[in-house]
């Protein structure tokens, strides 16, 4: 049977799957733009590679959007018809289980299994990876970052080692450790300056420490290494824009929203609208005209009305519908609400959160920064469980304690 470069077995026919998906999840790992493509190569080459099509469902599933989830269902569906025919190694099994709990959303089980999964086998960076991502969109930082650090010796002198040390400072970050996150995420990105993950982490760090002028340093320095990546690229661009604002440099995060972030939108991914509509309601914040900017972010928010993958990424699709007065806005409320009747773990975190957060997004649309204030006041300690970072967060408090009209 094949095997990874770590000794986890594949169920497949060439000789070489073990290397593809090695080379697949490394490309997926540095934020490259190529992963889809290895890994359809890889389907292509060997028809019972079967973690190369669990690999697939994961990151169509982590796209967030209900288009996508149908095609992870199938992905899916396909998988546990073979494990059911008797195909799979148990680390195999066990990852086409993990991607059946995700799509029925019942996170607290995945993530319990993905720490399953890692007990027994440390160095399945893969699960590692997954297991990052869920708990940060849990809001669940120290769980993120001990997820990592419990682990980080398994990688000492891997190949790996600088991906995971990225993945370490951010957890760290967003757990309040400044000091060592920006120690790790630097040695990480020392390793591989392509690392844009371990370069968000440190870009994170600069950020929450008002370091404006290192926080533009930072980025301009390592953009020649992103020519490779894929739509991550653009969030490093949106952190940028962050340290241009604090510097009062509108203009300059403006022309790189034009430059950037506009033209990103056209990919529908749901982190280029969650830039986007985030730069603009910070401007907005600094008394900038955005002219006819949030119209192109409603056109294609219209769209994702009726997804319950991502909350946080259904609560930044009603921004640009709140700004512009849409009546799809109502449409999205509906579905938020017929969400929270659902038992499901996103569910209870639209019933506990995210219906408040959406009448704090709706009282920002109408101008009405009173109530807005009053609603961010009694979100504040519970605002972490819709996911995301602290300085994604953050822009609730900045557009509802602007002194702008």
């Amino acid at each position: 049977m094949p095997e990874t470069a770590d000794g986890l077995p594949i169920t497949a026919a060439s000789a070489d799957a073990g290397a593809r998906l090695d080379e697949a999840v490394e490309s997926y790992l540095a934020a490259r733009s190529d992963t889809p493509r290895l890994l359809k190569r890889a389907m292509s080459a060997d028809p019972d590679h079967l973690m190369a099509r669990c690999l697939m469902g994961y990151l169509t599933r982590l796209a967030g959007d209900r288009a996508n989830a149908a095609t992870a269902r199938g992905l899916h569906a396909d998988l546990a018809g073979r494990v059911d025919g008797g195909a799979g190694s148990a680390w195999e099994r066990a990852h086409v289980a993990a991607l059946g709990l995700w799509l029925d959303d019942d996170l607290a089980q995945l993530m319990a299994h993905f720490e399953v999964i890692l007990e027994a086998h440390p160095r399945d960076v893969l699960s590692l990876r997954m297991l990052h991502y869920l708990y940060f969109y849990d809001g669940d930082v120290d769980r993120m970052r001990d997820s990592v650090g419990s682990r980080l010796g398994a990688y000492a002198g891997h190949r790996l080692e600088g991906y995971v040390q990225g993945m370490y400072a951010f957890g760290l970050e967003e757990a309040g450790d400044y000091a060592a996150a920006e120690r790790y995420g630097r040695e990480a990105v020392e390793r591989n300056p392509a690392d844009l993950w371990a370069t968000h982490a440190v870009a994170h760090v600069l950020e929450m420490q008002g370091r404006a002028d290192e926080g533009v340093d930072w980025l301009e320095t390592l953009r020649p290494h992103w020519n490779d990546a894929n739509n991550f690229r653009w969030h490093l661009d949106w952190h940028q824009t962050l340290q241009h604002l604090r510097r009062g440099e509108a203009d300059r995060a403006l022309a790189i929203y034009d430059e950037a972030l506009a033209p990103a939108l056209a990919d529908d991914f749901y982190l280029d609208l969650c830039n986007a509509a985030e730069l603009l309601l910070r401007l907005e914040a600094m008394g900038c005209d955005v002219g006819d900017r949030w119209q192109p972010l409603a056109a294609i928010a219209e769209g994702h009305v009726d997804d319950t993958e991502l909350l946080f990424a259904t609560l930044h699709y009603l921004i640009p519908l709140a700004r512009q007065r849409h009546d799809a806005a109502d449409s999205l409320m509906a579905t938020l609400r017929r969400w929270a009747d659902t038992d499901s773990h996103q569910g209870a975190i639209v019933r506990e959160v995210g219906l408040d957060v959406a009448e704090l997004v709706l009282a920002l649309g109408r101008g009405d920064r009173p109530d807005a204030q009053a609603r961010y006041q009694r979100l504040k300690p519970r605002l972490h469980r819709i996911g995301g970072s602290h300085a994604q967060r953050d822009v609730f408090r900045v557009a509802a304690y602007s002194s702008v009209a």
